[in-house]
């Protein structure tokens, strides 16, 4: 946990002073960079250095957007919880699986 907090706070200060700080630059910016990244990973799947570009920008942009590393990781740990109980459909054509949404209460 210490090691990721300390990523996460070094990448926000590197961030901040190289693209502006989160009064001046919101989470929109690295998100969109996320997405491109997403698709070069979709060419190079085995490249490590392009999932961890994934992650520092899912960090950053969720940071400009008001969440600390701690708190994503306890709702990551949240989230698999409740992921854990659900029931999946089959695999769609192009690999994705979704969960059963006809028996969640809105």
């Amino acid at each position: 946990m210490e090691r990721f907090e300390a990523l996460a706070a070094d990448q926000a200060a590197w961030s901040q002073n190289t693209f502006g700080s989160d009064s001046q630059r919101d989470w929109t910016g690295p998100l969109a960079h996320l997405r491109m990244e997403l698709l070069e990973i979709e060419t190079l799947p085995f490249d490590r250095e392009e999932w961890a570009d994934a992650l520092l920008l899912l960090l950053d942009a969720s940071r400009r957007a008001g969440f600390n590393a701690t708190g994503l990781l306890m709702a990551a740990e949240y989230k698999l919880s409740i992921n854990k109980e659900r029931s999946w459909q089959a695999t769609n054509a192009d690999g994705s699986v979704e969960h059963d949404r006809s028996k969640e209460t809105k």
